[in-house]
């Protein structure tokens, strides 16, 4: 074997390798250590004292986000009594200290992050005063663009997941405000059409998950490669998909072109990722939401046959929904578990071949 064909980053060493909560628990259940060895590194790992930081992380922002709801509520309790002096001067002033607070407590501390976030916070609220001083005429969903526009900047400078979920968030609204407020408002199309704003979100929100799936694999952005941001994405899209199936079962009759369109792309998208935590990321909570979206469906769908089918006979139809929904969740359940068990199996074949690969690759290069 030439030695160009060789990989290219060559394997590390153990002193190289960072220690993580997720390693130990791969090698445990890959069989590499045992329970004691597991519970003494993770005790080691994350100490008993640890629970200090993470209470002192939540306390830290529970009292900003009461901050921030305490300002709000502020300017809409005495709104009448303020003069615009007043209302803006006092925002901007609680911006620009935000900004400062970040500056100097800096972006790697957590504090430094919340007094960003802060300030994003604040300039929405400056937007929504601005407009109510001046009486602009601007739509709502004007006032989500600009404010998403604004602080777009501040939320790729943070590099904190939390900043990129608040900027999210406001770039729902602003999509949901504007499919609402001009195609619909405006006569451009019909009434009909409402519901497609759920599949087009999910469709957004797709990318977005995407795009986290992509970069969180990448040394710049290990800030992304906590699991709760994946979670944090991934329901929403699975409650944007499921809501016109849920239509479409309750009442066919009144399903139009939006509920028929925004079904088929929920089964579709439903589908999509199953296959892909299943086959490529293999995520067993990721799989868990799916299946409990699928369920829900299932459930819907169940009631609905057996409402059409006992109409009149409703005791029974009680009786047979309570037995129905039983043997449904029953199933699901089992499948999760013989979902769980078959992931294991899989990580511990995969985890196997790879030395096996790694050592005909060695015996390769010291033939060359």
């Amino acid at each position: 074997m030439n030695t160009t064909e060789q990989t290219e980053h060559p394997p590390q060493s153990l002193d190289q390798i960072p220690v993580t909560r997720t390693l130990i628990d791969q090698l445990y259940s890959y069989g590499k250590i045992n329970r004691q060895a597991r519970n003494a590194a993770l005790q080691h790992l994350i100490p008993h004292t640890q629970w200090g930081v993470w209470a002192s992380r939540l306390l830290l922002g529970l009292g900003v986000c009461l901050v921030l709801s305490g300002v709000i509520y502020f300017f809409a309790f005495n709104w009448a009594k303020l003069l615009p002096a007043h209302k803006l001067g006092g925002i901007q002033f609680a911006i620009i200290a935000s900004i400062i607070a970040a500056c100097v407590c800096g972006l790697p501390r957590l504090s430094g992050q919340l007094a960003l976030i802060s300030a994003s916070v604040f300039v929405g609220a400056f937007l929504a005063v601005f407009g109510q001083i001046y009486q602009t005429g601007a739509d709502a969903y004007q006032l989500f663009m600009v404010w998403s526009l604004l602080i777009f900047g501040w939320t790729i400078l943070s590099r904190f997941a939390a900043h990129w979920v608040l900027w999210l968030v406001i770039f729902n609204v602003f999509l949901g405000l504007c499919w609402e407020q001009v195609p619909i408002s405006r006569s451009w199309i019909g009434p009909d059409w409402s519901p497609l704003i759920l599949p087009l979100l999910a469709c957004f929100n797709g990318l977005v998950l995407c795009t986290r799936e992509i970069l969180s694999n990448k040394t710049s952005f290990r800030w992304l490669a906590a699991k709760w941001t994946r979670w944090i994405i991934l329901i929403p899209i699975l409650v944007l998909l499921n809501i016109p199936i849920l239509l479409l079962i309750a009442d066919p009759d009144q399903a139009y072109e939006g509920v028929f369109i925004g079904s088929f792309v929920g089964a579709i998208g439903h589908i999509c990722v199953y296959v892909y935590y299943r086959k490529i990321v293999r995520d067993i909570w990721s799989l868990a939401a799916i299946t409990i979206s699928a369920l829900i469906i299932v459930e819907t769908l169940a009631i609905r046959v057996l409402f059409e089918i006992l109409m009149d006979e409703e005791e029974l139809g009680l009786l047979l929904m309570g037995i129905v929904t039983i043997g449904i969740i029953t199933g699901f359940t089992m499948y999760l578990r013989h979902l769980t068990r078959v992931l294991n199996e899989e990580n511990k074949k995969q985890s196997t071949e790879k030395p096996a690969i790694s050592e005909k690759e060695d015996m390769g290069a010291s033939d060359a």
